[in-house]
């Protein structure tokens, strides 16, 4: 009976001191892996800094002129997309005196967007951010809600925020989203180190998804990059 003792006593050690080896070899890699968590040789995840924006470059302030933007070919031969044309106001301007005024036609019974685009190579990895301002007339419906979309590299890729903003009538609102690798913003599409170095297009559209009705202007101001 002593021997038998004996015996399982030391079966109990070594099944504990095996599974002591595994927890801080490859044993633990697999729970870690399977927990979810990256293991050592994967490398930490990039995160977005949660730091405040302390330096802001702008690109377009519509002082001037347009910079290029204009509401393109494509969207107007589209029954849904209802912008008409993109001019020079001094309507109204979240900075300075002017900003770009978009002429928008929403029905109201189908899904509708005016949208503006630019087509300009950037280089804006050294950024975090980048943001638009919007302003809804005061006379406006609530309902209307506007994302910011990016064409990034040489296969043009389309990446639109993962989430769009409510404008304010008789307010500017601005839109801002991470362009840091890691950022959850857009998508389908986790940002990398060359996401951000080969911008090839900035648009920004603004959605009416069956309600509301709206016939009227729409400004846009201050389109920047921050860090």
């Amino acid at each position: 009976m002593r021997n038998l003792r004996f015996d399982l006593f030391v079966l109990c050690v070594v099944l504990v001191t095996s599974f002591s080896v595994l927890l801080t070899g490859c044993g633990r890699k697999a729970l870690e892996e399977k927990a979810g968590k990256p293991s050592k040789e994967a490398g930490s995840e990039a995160v977005p800094s949660t730091k405040p924006i302390t330096e802001e470059r702008v690109f377009y302030n519509f002082e001037t002129d347009l910079h290029g933007w204009e509401v393109p070919v494509w969207a107007k031969s589209k029954t849904d997309y209802v912008a008409t044309e993109a001019v020079l106001s001094s309507d109204a301007a979240s900075h300075g005196n002017s900003s770009m005024k978009v002429m928008t036609d929403f029905p109201g019974d189908i899904w509708s967007a005016g949208l503006v685009e630019i087509q300009h190579y950037l280089d804006i990895s050294p950024y975090r951010v980048i943001s638009a301002d919007i302003y809804l007339p005061a006379d406006a419906p609530v309902g209307l809600k506007a994302k910011l979309i990016l064409t990034v590299g040489s296969n043009w890729k389309f990446v639109e925020m993962n989430r769009s903003v409510l404008l304010i009538p008789g307010e500017w609102t601005t839109i801002t989203a991470s362009i840091e690798p890691g950022s959850y913003d857009w998508k389908r599409v986790v940002p990398n180190e060359e996401f951000a170095k080969d911008v090839r297009k900035i648009a920004i559209r603004i959605v009416s998804n069956r309600k509301p009705k709206y016939s009227g202007p729409i400004y846009i101001d201050n389109v920047r990059v921050g860090r």
